[in-house]
């Protein structure tokens, strides 16, 4: 079933319902991100430190020492996920655009129920890896029929808005699940815990499947399929899009390089102050750093939204906390403890400041007749080239320690503040010298 998309012209809001840009599709869609992200948080912030507990009771039968193993095995989670996120988002956008967008995110729910059944069932390192690429990828392969949708539910004027409400949902159900994963961990202990947030996450799906069938309407199709030339399809984009997404690179390798280390970076500052270390990681610092990011939305959501008005700036303060969060963990979390990285957390939320605007202005740029095929390759096209980042922030913490104890997270974090740097400068730089026009702003 092929709807039609929308291409009105912008009006006025005729209510605060349309201002929300709110309607059946988008409204199913809300449920289905605040539901799926939900079954995915009750678990995954605290993956790092889980492999990094079954690596320390196996015991170094590597013939590694233990510590450098779980650091390289902690590199290996992220390069990981990363490679498995570029074939999804280039999955996700070929069979949305194949199927529809309706039958594709349908089809997709099944994914996360299969990783989440073999992570109940299976103590062990193989288990975690095998369990990642299904529990993961409806984030990823859903990615570009989620963009597509609002960008066919709604006129342009609406969508960043719409964005913004995706985003509020995320944070709300990361908040929700990290309270609720929180007294399974502490009470059960850390593979009982695991177990039931496993458990809960598949009732959430199940939950997210049913909303969807009831009530998304907008389903619709690429009008042309060009799965087998990438090169053809990229070469298409708009050059306002390519620039962008050089940006975007350079920004999320200095994500990629830390974010499976966050957590073993806070774990020794919170014990030194707290017990229950990895609780109050997942319950409180990432609640912090959720709750950030939802204000911003709420700011910065109608601003961005405004017709006419450019959503540059807030792309680029984007691009600029991404710089700043990595040497913000290791400077204010050493001289403040848990204080300075309760604050160092709030950086990391506002990161998302621009992120609504961004997804908009790649709706607005993609072509036409090939726009989920065309955002599956713009993310899959990212993370391909961010694979390597986690790999390569574990080697810089291996050779950090190696020169002086405790000098690895240092090294790390600071490099990718640098590589922050680069793509704050890259997305300045070059949209500083783009005429506003049209679709950009």
């Amino acid at each position: 079933m092929t709807r039609p998309t929308n291409n009105k012209a912008s009006s006025p809001p005729r209510s605060l319902r349309d201002w929300l840009g709110i309607n059946a599709s988008t409204l199913s869609l809300l449920g289905t991100i605040l539901l799926v992200t939900a079954a995915t948080e009750l678990w995954a912030p605290l993956v790092p430190q889980y492999l990094k507990n079954l690596q320390l009771r196996a015991g170094g039968s590597t013939g590694i020492p233990g510590d450098i193993f779980a650091i390289l095995l902690v590199g290996a989670y992220g390069f990981y996920r990363d490679a498995l996120e570029a074939i999804n988002y280039y999955a996700g956008g070929a069979i949305g655009g194949y199927l529809n967008t309706r039958r594709a995110l349908l089809l997709f729910n099944f994914l996360p129920i299969v990783g989440l059944l073999i992570l109940a069932t299976w103590d062990s390192t193989v288990a975690v890896f095998l369990a990642i690429p299904f529990i993961f990828a409806w984030n990823t392969i859903a990615g570009p029929a989620t963009v597509t949708i609002v960008g066919d539910a709604l006129p342009p004027d609406r969508r960043t808005m719409a964005f913004s409400l995706q985003h509020i949902f995320r944070r709300v159900a990361r908040i929700g699940a990290y309270g609720l994963a929180a007294p399974f961990v502490w009470t059960l202990g850390e593979q009982g815990g695991l177990r039931a947030n496993a458990a809960t996450a598949i009732v959430f799906v199940l939950g997210a499947a049913i909303l969807q069938w009831k009530f998304m309407k907008t389903a619709t199709r690429d009008k042309k399929m060009v799965l087998r030339r990438p090169r053809h399809l990229f070469k298409r984009f708009d050059p306002n899009l390519k620039r962008l997404l050089a940006a975007d690179i350079a920004a999320r390798w200095a994500e990629g390089m830390i974010e499976p280390f966050i957590i073993l970076l806070c774990i020794p500052i919170i014990e030194s102050q707290h017990e229950k270390a990895t609780v109050l990681y997942q319950s409180v610092l990432l609640s912090i750093m959720a709750a950030t990011s939802m204000i911003c939305y709420l700011v910065i959501g109608p601003f961005a939204s405004r017709e006419g008005l450019a959503k540059k700036p807030y792309i680029g303060l984007t691009f600029f906390f991404f710089a700043i969060f990595p040497i913000s963990l290791i400077v204010l979390g050493k001289a403040f403890g848990t204080i300075g990285l309760g604050v160092a957390f709030i950086i990391g939320g506002m990161r998302e400041i621009g992120e609504p605007a961004r997804k908009a202005m790649i709706a607005d740029l993609v072509p036409p007749e090939v726009k989920t095929q065309a955002i599956g390759l713009y993310w899959s096209t990212r993370s391909a080239a961010v694979m390597l980042a986690a790999p390569v922030g574990a080697g810089l913490w291996i050779l950090g320690n190696n020169v002086k104890e405790g000098l690895g997270p240092t090294l790390s974090f600071s490099v990718a503040t640098l590589l922050g740097v680069i793509g704050a400068f890259v997305f300045f730089a070059r949209f500083g010298k783009t005429e506003e026009h049209g679709r950009v702003t």
